[in-house]
């Protein structure tokens, strides 16, 4: 069994869904000036503040998408850096923002130009210091010969998303036992996929038994929760515990054959695997 903590989706969507919060109330001041403006007549000052006030709320929300991927790539222990540095682009946003504003203030003095630009730097640096910047390198720890990070990357990816696959499924169908069986079933493959990652090596002999298991439980649960809907005869539900029963077994079994590098004993329980899921009319 591996070591890997586990992650827990949830937690995770909400400490990173909170953070970022505070960068739209930064807004503020400007917002009522803009309203004040407005009230005066004011147009010119009212679109400049009304202007600044939705640079800063375009540079939270640019924020908190680049916090969201950073979270992801924390979370990960293999993982590329975000292609596109959002943290970095809110904080030019955002810092030539209360340059504006700044320079705003004293209506636009040529002389206030250089303070105003070093606010604007000193509002950069902040939010660098508390926040910090994009990640720019990759993770890749422990990949070896014959296993690239693309090839981790896109198999873990796609396993995670037919576990998900077969979570919504499992969330339509109505029998307590179906569903606790088969969070267990997505609950070992998450494991894998962390034992995976902590060494990329195991990639080439998890491959066939991720892509055989997977496939077989996502397509019998979507098809059982698109079926089966209300009562159900008593001969399909048996036909489907049988189902669970060869996924959640082998599943048990070869889990801990797969991290014992045994090539020979995986693919002969995939081989039957895959024999029982076509005698169910599953693959």
């Amino acid at each position: 069994m591996t070591a890997a903590k586990r992650y827990e989706p949830a937690l995770h969507s909400v400490r990173y869904g909170l953070k970022g919060i505070l960068l739209y109330l930064l807004p503020l001041p400007a917002l009522i000036t803009a309203i004040g403006s407005l009230m005066r007549g004011a147009v010119m000052d009212t679109l400049i503040t009304g202007g600044i006030f939705a640079a800063y709320m375009l540079g939270a929300t640019i924020a908190r998408h680049g916090f969201r991927l950073q979270g992801e790539y924390e979370r990960r222990k293999i993982a590329r850096a975000p292609s596109t540095p959002f943290k970095t682009v809110a904080a030019i946003i955002i810092s030539l923002a209360t340059a504006a504003l700044d320079w705003w203030t004293s209506s636009f003095a040529i002389s206030a130009l250089l303070s105003s630009l070093l606010v604007g730097a000193v509002a950069f640096l902040g939010f660098a210091l508390y926040y910090g910047l994009d990640p720019r390198k990759d993770k890749a720890t422990g990949l070896s010969i014959g296993v690239t990070l693309d090839e981790v990357l896109e198999a873990l990816d796609t396993a995670n998303i037919k576990i998900d696959a077969i979570d919504q499924a499992r969330r339509k169908i109505g029998n307590p036992e179906f569903n606790a069986r088969l969070q267990r079933i997505t609950n070992k493959a998450r494991e894998v996929l962390d034992s995976i990652e902590d060494d990329p090596a195991r990639l080439s002999r998890a491959r066939k038994f991720l892509k055989v298991y997977l496939d077989g439980t996502q397509r019998v649960t979507e098809g059982y929760a698109r079926t089966h809907q209300g009562e159900t005869p008593v001969a399909l539900e048996t036909n489907f515990s049988r189902v669970l029963d060869s996924l959640e077994q082998t599943f048990t079994e070869q889990q801990a054959k797969l991290l014992e590098d045994n090539h020979f004993d995986l693919d002969v329980q995939i081989e039957v695997l895959e024999t029982q899921l076509k005698r169910e009319g599953v693959l």
